[in-house]
């Protein structure tokens, strides 16, 4: 991708998959006021779906949730992926210095997600090659609707665990109509790596 020093406010989107995907070797990105209707909403990734640096940094997105998605660091086949049958992943590099803040859910499947398994096929979760670190959660309300009481999962790499992982004032109730918030899920994090989100 190679982006630098971009600004995106005051927009609609309305469509299918991803609102806004921050690629590879993005760097210095500012998103504000942004509306995506459809679709997953904002993503920083794919990342680490080929082999070479896929390094993202200073991004600040204002008012929208996004997820961040790595892909795992072995190549792996991908039967219903874009390039069926080739295999994807392996690419490194470091993730940081990301803030999402002052958003709303309202209905998602699942609040604040980091997932570093994309592509895997059942063999090669936790083998990411990215580092992802200094990523804030800030200012957060709403509710989610999948099963079960957690409502934000950090999911990291095995061999680059996860650090600094900040939720800064993120309340989400599991159903409109929830009385408790509900509570994270943290995989492959280093010791004391995530701040601030009840049960990680």
């Amino acid at each position: 991708m190679d982006a630098r020093n971009i600004r995106l406010t005051n927009f609609v989107y309305q469509g299918g998959d991803d609102c806004i995907a921050i690629k590879p070797r993005s760097y210095d990105i500012d998103i504000h006021n942004v509306t995506c209707r459809g679709g997953n909403g904002i993503a920083i990734g794919s990342l680490g779906q080929y082999k070479e640096d896929s390094s993202v940094d200073n991004v600040r997105i204002d008012k929208f949730n996004a997820y961040i998605k790595t892909w795992t660091g072995v190549p792996t086949p991908q039967d219903s992926y874009e390039s069926a049958g080739l295999p994807r992943g392996g690419g490194w590099g470091n993730v940081s210095n990301l803030i999402f803040s002052n958003f709303e859910v309202q209905g998602a499947n699942i609040g604040p997600t980091i997932n570093q398994n994309q592509g895997d096929n059942g063999s090669y979760s936790g083998t990411s090659l990215m580092t992802v670190s200094d990523i804030t959660f800030a200012n957060c309300t709403g509710y989610v609707t999948n099963e079960g009481e957690v409502t934000s999962t950090v999911t990291c790499s095995e061999n680059h665990p996860c650090y600094d992982i900040y939720y800064d004032n993120v309340v989400l109730y599991q159903g409109k109509n929830a009385s408790e918030p509900g509570i994270g899920s943290c995989k492959w994090t280093t010791d004391n790596g995530v701040h601030g989100l009840e049960g990680c």
